[in-house]
């Protein structure tokens, strides 16, 4: 299955040729600032069967351990990029070109969710990182 996506002003455009390994809501303060929403749909290809077909995002480091990626002339989000995760480019939902076509897996960093944003859904929360992946990403406590 094909899936495609890219930034607001097409710049910067993607595909990937395999489905998603997994997709997470992530509700921690990196993410929420990153996005500028509530919370950041992360969603996981496997490195081996994606490519950048019209240039690539601008990266920042934003922790000691995984990168973000995003258009340096639309500013959109579109990446983040993990040490422990290297086999895979987690894709922010929102840059896809079809994103119905994902079902999430869970919530991690249950423990920063903003109390007015009610998700009433019977995937799994996890406080800080899901027991699915390895994370390394956050220092801390998710701030």
């Amino acid at each position: 299955m094909e899936w495609t996506g890219g930034c607001l002003c097409g710049t910067v455009r993607y595909r990937a040729t395999a489905d998603p390994i997994r997709a997470v809501h992530c509700h921690c303060a990196m993410c929420r600032r990153a996005s500028g929403a509530a919370f950041l749909t992360h969603v996981h290809f496997p490195i081996a069967d994606f490519v950048w077909t019209a240039g690539e995002p601008t990266r920042y480091r934003s922790s000691s351990q995984a990168e973000r990626g995003f258009c340096a002339r639309c500013g959109s989000t579109l990446t983040m990029h993990e040490a422990v995760l290297d086999d895979r480019v987690q894709v922010s939902l929102g840059s896809l070109d079809d994103p119905e076509r994902v079902r999430a897996d869970d919530h991690v960093w249950t423990l920063r969710q903003l109390s007015w944003v009610p998700v009433d859904d019977a995937l799994p929360r996890f406080e800080k990182t899901s027991a699915a992946v390895p994370s390394r990403a956050l220092d801390g406590d998710g701030s």
